[in-house]
């Protein structure tokens, strides 16, 4: 027999080719995301981390999040460049649906959420 369904587990955070970024209410949570913050993804060892670059930013940056629903807490941001950076690490063309690990607390960067790129959903 074979499940039908697989794995049930939503998506975290979705990149898409377009450069659209799509994240969850958890995901927002973890930042404590709020509109017009800037976000940005480190590389390390082989591990992405997404963070809050600035907070609440005057003026124009590449991925900034907004609001999409008044009452929710999902949010979308806007970058071709990161986002064609985590679909070629994923080796995926249109879509990269990706769960987002442990936060992490440091001092220079604030919350750090591991991104999982080994296997998309």
């Amino acid at each position: 027999m074979q499940s039908i369904l697989g794995n049930t587990r939503k998506a975290d955070i979705v990149f898409s080719s377009s450069g659209r970024i799509d994240i969850a209410a958890s995901v927002a949570k973890h930042l404590h995301l709020q509109s017009g913050d800037a976000l940005d993804v480190m590389h390390e060892q082989g591990e992405f981390y997404l963070y809050v670059k600035h907070r609440a930013a005057f003026g124009r940056f590449e991925a900034t999040a907004y609001q999409t629903n008044k009452r929710g807490q999902h949010f979308r941001a806007s970058s071709k460049r990161l986002c064609s950076a985590i679909l070629y690490e994923c080796g995926v063309r249109d879509k990269a649906r990706l769960c987002i690990g442990e936060p992490l607390e440091t001092v220079a960067y604030g919350t750090l959420l591991p991104i999982i790129t080994k296997k998309p959903l």
